[in-house]
């Protein structure tokens, strides 16, 4: 009797023993090991970055009568990142001279500016929007001949003289820009607004478009520049 004890305890040792094997290698068999990915290190830029492009503007609002008075200019300037959200745009504006005949003749305008913009990011972080408000300082200059004055501007100027004014104004405005790498792309549209005369008023409306170029800085400048060896430069 205590033989036949004994081989059953021994038999459920067995059973047990394999049981327990048996339910690791299952339990091993589904843990897998998991490698995390290497994080891949975004490209970081310099906090200046520089635009230029062209644009159109009807130079002076109130005193451009022309059907189609869009007229065409070049720009240029600088950016200056504070953070995620906020920079400062400055931006410098020239114009050809031009004619709104018969009133005004060789118009020749300026304009320097310094904008706030806060920026909002798009989930690729490459394409961004931003409202914007600034200060801009406009010069006009033109050779005033009277004709079809229709703002009675001869009470302020005398007829056959060259005018000149310079004005100070608001900038109010709406940018879009999208990155590809070290070049981006811009358009803005602002319009400022300065005192008239006696009045303040809408002064300019003004369509700006353009190339960025952000440059990348410590290594990874190397990415797109290469190392220079002062000596060996090739």
């Amino acid at each position: 009797m205590i033989k036949y004890r004994y081989i059953i305890l021994v038999c459920i040792g067995i059973l047990f023993y394999n049981h327990t094997t048996f339910a690791q290698r299952v339990v091993a068999s589904k843990t897998k090991t998991i490698t995390p990915k290497p994080k891949v290190k975004e490209t970081q830029y310099m906090r200046w970055n520089f635009k230029a492009g062209a644009n159109l503007s009807v130079v002076y609002l109130a005193r451009n009568t022309k059907e189609n008075n869009n007229e065409p200019g070049y720009c240029g300037g600088v950016n200056f990142e504070v953070n995620n959200f906020l920079r400062f745009a400055s931006l410098f504006t020239h114009f050809k001279p031009v004619n709104i005949e018969p009133t005004w003749q060789n118009i020749r305008a300026n304009s320097y500016e310094i904008n706030l913009e806060i920026v909002a990011r798009f989930p690729n972080k490459k394409t961004l929007l931003y409202p914007f408000v600034g200060l801009s300082y406009n010069t006009f200059s033109g050779f005033f001949t009277g004709q079809r004055d229709y703002y009675n501007l001869k009470e302020y100027y005398k007829v056959n003289s060259t005018v000149t004014n310079n004005w100070l104004g608001l900038n109010v405005g709406l940018g879009f820009e999208h990155n590809f790498g070290i070049v981006g792309i811009f358009v803005d549209y602002r319009m400022r607004i300065g005192k008239e005369e006696k009045t303040f008023n809408i002064m300019d409306v003004c369509y700006t478009g353009g190339l960025k170029v952000r440059l990348p800085y410590g290594k990874y400048a190397k990415q797109y520049f290469g190392s220079r060896d002062r000596y060996n430069i090739q």
